[in-house]
């Protein structure tokens, strides 16, 4: 058999498949689910072995997020901050914490919170606030996902805050390859003289690492981005052997006493939308 003979009886409906795609029939199904739950078995395996190949990979710039941070804030007729040293050191602390203890919270499993970060860097500040990230692919998604959420969006929109630090770090957390971002915000006290009023905002905020991307041992793929990929591929096959299908057999007006394509169309169409749109990382 032909490879052209073979693609026809695997996508296109006629006598000698039954009048039926062979992708389509229960047993290649079943064939394509096995294939794909094997080679995710065989990508986790992998993973775990060859972590220097295998991991989550990122393409986050710390000045780009900074840049994006003010951009909204200017958007909303306020000041941008100004990126402080010490408040710089503030994030990388934190972050360091974070992988040091591995864990991923605004509150460390010892009961350290994020305030004790400013004062461990001598940041005397009126107001502090933080905003956490991890896994996420760039800065847009970063920075996206921080004002789709009202507590982080009030961090990034608050006009108390004067001042920002910022850090992008790669390591491994709870045993997987992992990208942190985390963002600070603070406005110092007037004069060192004065008593510090401290305020302390609502934890949907968190830290960040010195404004610098951490470059050891950074993965060369992404685990994620390859099973998207393998699953856009697999869908797209089964939703074009249904669209190509449902042509044929109305035009050619092939009766058929099982199958309904058009169910089946619209079922696929929004499993390969929700895979398509489905996005790695997660904020605190």
């Amino acid at each position: 058999m032909n490879l052209l003979v073979w693609f026809k009886d695997l996508f296109i409906p006629h006598s000698r498949n039954n009048h039926k795609a062979k992708l389509l029939h229960p047993a290649s199904l079943s064939v394509v689910v096995a294939f794909f739950l094997v080679s995710q078995f065989s990508l986790n395996f992998f993973t775990l072995t060859s972590p220097s190949v295998l991991g989550f990979a990122s393409n986050i710039k710390p000045e780009q997020v900074i840049e994006l941070t003010n951009q909204k804030r200017l958007e909303s007729g306020l000041e941008p901050l100004e990126l402080d040293e010490t408040l710089n050191e503030v994030a990388q602390k934190k972050a360091g914490d974070m992988f040091a203890f591995d864990y991923w919270a605004h509150i460390s499993p010892s009961g350290r919170d994020p305030w004790s970060f400013f004062q461990e860097a001598g940041y005397k500040y009126i107001y502090a606030g933080e905003n956490l990230a991890r896994d996420f692919m760039n800065s847009e998604s970063v920075v996206g996902a921080w004002m789709n959420s009202p507590t982080h969006k009030d961090n990034i929109l608050n006009s108390k805050y004067k001042e920002t630090g910022l850090a992008v770090v790669n390591g491994t957390l709870n045993g997987v390859e992992t990208t942190l971002v985390v963002q600070v915000f603070g406005t110092p006290t007037p004069a060192p003289s004065q008593t510090a009023l401290f305020s302390r905002p609502r934890l949907g905020e968190a830290s960040a690492a010195a404004l610098a991307t951490s470059q050891e041992s950074q993965p060369k793929l992404s685990p994620f981005s390859l099973t998207k990929t393998a699953a856009v591929f697999l869908l797209g096959l089964i939703f074009g052997a249904l669209v190509v299908d449902a042509f044929l057999v109305s035009r050619k007006k092939i009766i058929r006493l099982s199958g309904k394509n058009l169910a089946h169309l619209i079922f696929m169409g929004f499993l390969l939308l929700a895979v398509i749109l489905t996005s790695q990382g997660a904020i605190l």
